[in-house]
């Protein structure tokens, strides 16, 4: 069973890329974070675990959810990281997740992918990001074949000062980055309600026709990305950042077959 956690879709692509190599399932994290549900799944075939870094480590609302969650079934577990150049101590926090619920953790590593944070860079034209996704298929078909031949998966990359980036820098970046993030809606927004909707940890409401942003966000911006009207910003810093959303894997395996 595949397990993935996204907010402009980059691990539903590696987690539906990965459910056709390997014939498995993949189930969304995101509808149990929305629904308030405990996870609880069964499953015969190893875990893989799919998620973005945020902050040197995988979101805090996944891993909260994955520390109270009952992985019935098989005792092995993949960890895949969708990032953007490295990805800190992130795998020994999940070691440590799954090793006090008694799982084999077999492994992590990460998959470099388009970075959605838009404070840092703009965001590629839809289509140089559709082509981009070539050059992660073959790290993703030998992810494939580790797991289908129950060998582990290694980490590939390193950071520097990797204990402080995702203890300390990761904390700050949990408090004051993502709790308290100035969200502001201009006159182009049409009510659609695609960010209320699509919002993992209900953070967001209409109000008068308006969505009204609360303190519980999980930091994953699917909100700004998926605003078919790019009418949400933070801080008056995105306007001119374009936006990024991943293309599906069942497009994108139409146009490459």
């Amino acid at each position: 069973m595949i397990l993935y956690f996204t907010g402009t879709g980059n691990s539903k692509f590696v987690a539906d890329y990965l459910a056709d190599k390997l014939e498995d399932t993949t189930v969304s994290i995101n509808k149990y974070l929305k629904n308030g549900e405990d996870l609880i799944c069964n499953s015969e075939k190893p875990y893989v675990i799919v998620a973005p870094i945020y902050a040197w480590r995988f979101p805090a609302v996944v891993e909260n959810l994955l520390k109270k969650s009952q992985l019935n079934g098989c005792k092995s577990v993949y960890c895949i990281a969708t990032m953007g150049e490295n990805s800190g101590n992130a795998d020994k926090y999940l070691r440590k997740i799954f090793a006090d619920k008694g799982m084999n953790f077999t492994g992590y590593t990460g998959v470099v992918m388009q970075n959605n944070y838009l404070f840092m860079e703009k965001m590629p034209k839809a289509r140089d990001a559709f082509k981009a996704l070539n050059s992660v298929v073959p790290y993703l078909d030998k992810i494939a074949e580790a797991i289908t031949n129950d060998k582990p998966l290694k980490k590939q990359d390193k950071t520097p000062l990797a204990a402080v980036m995702s203890s300390v820098v990761n904390a700050g970046f949990n408090k004051f980055m993502v709790k308290k993030q100035s969200f502001n809606v201009d006159t182009d927004c049409i009510s659609c309600g695609k960010c209320v909707s699509g919002c993992p940890v209900n953070n967001i409401v209409m109000k008068d026709r308006k969505p009204v942003f609360s303190t519980n966000c999980a930091g994953c911006l699917a909100c700004l990305h998926h605003c078919p009207k790019q009418a949400i910003n933070v801080r008056n810093d995105t306007q001119d950042k374009g936006r990024y959303v991943c293309a599906e894997y069942k497009h994108w395996k139409t146009k490459n077959s």
